[in-house]
């Protein structure tokens, strides 16, 4: 018999099926390693309390970033492309659907978004 799949549960396999992973926190901040053309890039994610962190790679070693807190049956979300300049200065750049060449991680995040926003629309009328 299998449990019956509660909203985090549904939002987890989601990510999970888009190729996301979840951030496992140990402290306050991690970092994420990608690489690209021979360069290595960081990101630092800062742990949210009540939220769930979400990334995946995307064009040119850039991230895409979901932190989602399903809390009292409410899906909150902040979805991002981190930017860390000079090693110090942190940017969170947002979804841009016509995010032009020289950002399309921007663009890669606004179409995972839209599919996200669809899943939850799914839900809320019940065709999930």
């Amino acid at each position: 018999m299998n449990k019956p799949q509660t909203l985090r549960s549904l939002i987890d396999a989601w990510f999970r099926k888009q190729g996301f992973r979840q951030l496992r926190f140990k402290g306050p901040t991690e970092r994420i390693t990608t690489h690209h053309m021979d360069h290595t890039l960081v990101y630092k994610l800062h742990n949210r309390p009540d939220h769930d962190t979400f990334y995946k790679e995307a064009t040119g070693g850039s991230l895409i970033v979901f932190e989602v807190s399903t809390q009292d049956g409410a899906v909150r979300y902040d979805g991002y492309c981190p930017l860390l300049l000079f090693g110090i200065w942190e940017r969170k750049l947002s979804f841009k659907a016509d995010a032009g060449k020289l950002a399309p991680y921007r663009k890669e995040g606004f179409e995972m978004e839209q599919q996200f926003l669809a899943l939850l629309e799914r839900h809320s009328s019940g065709q999930t």
